[in-house]
């Protein structure tokens, strides 16, 4: 089994660390997230809108496990690292084990990727005369340091939105994830390490639903790794608009006798992500698969028609549907019976009165053409389910 290594501490960005972390594990990886203490890495959601400085707003992401402290780290353990960005690289950098560790995967050539701000790492190893995407301030320490900056956007056609430069990927920012971690699992896979996952054979047309207050996790991890598979996706909302996601911490084991003053006791704003539908544009007979992530999205979501029609159009074809956490409720809206459902734990008497609930805890529960799992942090197992359905 191969081990791949993530550093991060508090302030890395959670949309980073989520995706790396919950990609490797979706390939049976043995994951280690490295911080300067082990214990916990509260990473955090960099929020702004077009008006605003990217980082004028920071506020709460999820809480990750920090397995163990740099000092407890035998880098020669490891088959690969990830350098996820955020604000932690800036102090890290200044970390002496830290940095003595991404220096033994550069001098031992294995595969390193790296996004955003993580470059700043790259450069406190020692890295020069290489080419380099990242976050653009930090394009002056990139060519400071003997290296050449790539302004790498993707958005000119045929352009990658990666760069790889030997044993190096990199990459500019949160849109780029699924080629930032495709092109890591393939310079592991040039190594000799064995994939669970299996390119498409052909593209499929994946629709997500969603809306404002979607989980912010599930919605990203849902639409990039879809990406990454090679397949297309497009977001619908109720209107052609950019979502404001949300961090729900009731997804990783909230107790509800726990209540705490305040009105934003449970949430706090995620990332920004675009939708490219409102829902009465989308013909679901252009799309072959859906996907219907949760979060507070979908207590209004299912009672709008146009999301049920859409919903019932997928069942009664028996298309490819994959839901995570309260997506649920969406199928039940549409008209389902009879299946074997999970989800989160609040909407099992939901589910249960035309359902079977099953209490699924780490394992996705397939029936037919739909997946369903229980929430968050099950995201890979979602995935590594669902993608296989697709045609």
């Amino acid at each position: 089994m191969a081990r791949v290594l993530i550093i991060a501490s508090d302030g890395t960005a959670i949309d980073h660390l989520d995706y790396a972390y919950f990609r490797m594990l979706e390939e049976g990886f043995e994951v280690t997230i490295a911080a300067p203490r082990k214990g916990q890495v509260k990473s955090s959601v960099h929020w702004g809108g077009p008006d605003t400085y990217h980082y004028c707003i920071e506020r709460p992401g999820y809480v990750l496990p920090a397995h163990a402290s740099f000092d407890e780290i035998d880098p020669t353990e490891y088959d690969g690292l990830l350098l996820p960005g955020g604000r932690a690289p800036e102090f890290l950098r200044n970390d002496e084990r830290c940095v003595s560790i991404v220096r033994h995967f550069i001098e031992s050539e294995k595969p390193v990727a790296s996004l955003c701000h993580g470059p700043l790492l790259l450069l406190a190893a020692g890295v020069t005369g290489r080419r380099m995407a990242c976050a653009d301030d930090i394009a002056v320490d990139v060519t400071t340091s003997k290296n050449t900056y790539v302004e790498n956007k993707g958005e000119i056609p045929g352009q990658p939105d990666h760069v790889v430069d030997g044993n190096i990927v990199t990459a500019r920012g949160w849109w780029h994830y699924h080629s930032w971690v495709r092109e890591f699992l393939n310079l592991l896979q040039e190594r000799g390490i064995k994939l669970l996952s299996v390119p498409a054979s052909s593209p499929s047309r994946v629709l997500i639903l969603a809306g404002e207050h979607s989980s912010a996790g599930q919605l990203s991890y849902a639409l990039e790794r879809t990406l990454e598979a090679g397949h297309s996706a497009a977001v619908a909302a109720p209107e052609k608009t950019v979502l404001k996601t949300l961090i729900d911490p009731r997804e990783e084991g909230w107790d509800p006798s726990e209540e705490t003053p305040g009105p934003y006791t449970f949430e706090s704003l995620g990332f920004l992500i675009p939708s490219d539908l409102a829902i009465d544009e989308v013909d679901p007979s252009e799309f072959d698969a859906l996907l219907i992530p949760g979060g507070r999205a979908t207590e209004y979501l299912r009672n709008i028609q146009g999301f049920r029609d859409t919903v019932r159009h997928f069942v009664e074809r028996d298309k490819p549907i994959g839901a995570i956490a309260e997506g649920a409720r969406l199928l039940l809206t549409a008209g389902v019976t009879g299946r074997k459902l999970t989800g989160m734990d609040m909407i099992r008497s939901e589910i249960a009165p035309g359902n079977t609930y099953v209490a699924a805890g780490d394992e996705a529960v397939r029936d037919g053409n739909i997946v369903t799992v229980s929430a968050r942090p099950y995201y890979h197992v979602w995935m590594r389910e669902f993608l296989p359905l697709l045609p």
